[in-house]
């Protein structure tokens, strides 16, 4: 057998960096990307995903979705100092979960189910940020939105978890890319570089049922990002619109995408 140890230039460290990301011996680099999205990687690491993201637009488009995900349980308030730590642990402490079985019916067409391994990352980086985004308090505003976050956080964990989850994409018209996680009757939809809405209008999500349109409220996009969970049973998709501030008990211009769930 040939000895491929690399010389690093430092005495003691054998650690195989490879030849760029997914390098013999290395894990996924995708497993990184949602820790990537937190900045809570070392600078080893912070090298493997940069190298991936040069060459894969995939690997953009989930980073993206990551981020989407942790903006959603997260609050205006600095982040508490050790947060990076506690992320790093939480994402080290995630066990490896078992590959699909072989065999396994592909998703549909436009769908792609996703590695539960990468799946359980997320849910591990989403904990860790909820356990740490609400300031400790005795207020009761900041204790109901803790418990608003945790219970959200949960639901996208489990949605996370399950290896019959799918992914439906697509371009939003005019600018911005949408995607809905979508687990049994729940849908989590993400979108990311989504221009600003103008000052008096709004972003409306709404569900497909039928013939008719179910408003599933309306979102700000800060930063160009934006993540909502809906219960969607018996829904055949979901669409957005741009409304009048406020929203409308109806859309009032055509959808700028249409996601099939």
């Amino acid at each position: 057998m040939v000895d491929d140890t690399r010389d690093t230039g430092q005495t003691g460290d054998t650690r195989d960096t490879g030849s760029g990301p997914g390098g013999p011996g290395a894990d996924d680099p995708r497993d990184l990307l949602a820790a990537y999205a937190l900045d809570a990687v070392d600078d080893l690491d912070r090298r493997v995903v940069d190298r991936l993201l040069t060459t894969d637009p995939d690997a953009r488009r989930e980073l993206d979705e990551h981020r989407a995900v942790v903006a959603a349980f997260t609050v205006d308030t600095p982040p508490p100092a050790g947060l990076r730590d506690q992320v790093l642990e939480r994402v080290a402490s995630t066990p490896q979960v078992a590959a699909v079985q072989a065999g396994r019916a592909d998703p549909r067409p436009g769908r792609s189910a996703r590695p539960p391994r990468r799946w359980a990352v997320v849910a591990a980086v989403a904990a860790a940020v909820v356990a740490v985004a609400v300031p400790t308090t005795l207020a009761v505003q900041a204790r109901q939105e803790q418990v608003r976050l945790q219970t959200q956080a949960d639901a996208v964990a489990s949605m996370l978890a399950d290896p019959a989850a799918e992914i439906v994409r697509g371009e939003m018209v005019g600018g911005g890319d949408a995607s809905a996680l979508v687990s049994g009757d729940r849908v989590l939809f993400s979108v990311s570089d989504l221009p600003q809405a103008g000052a008096a209008e709004d972003y409306q999500l709404w569900l497909v049922e039928g013939d008719r349109m179910v408003s599933a409220g309306v979102f700000d996009a800060r930063d160009g990002s934006a993540a909502l969970l809906v219960e969607a049973a018996g829904s055949a998709g979901v669409a957005v619109t741009l409304e009048p501030a406020g929203g409308s008990p109806q859309p009032t211009s055509d959808p700028l995408v249409v996601l099939e769930t």
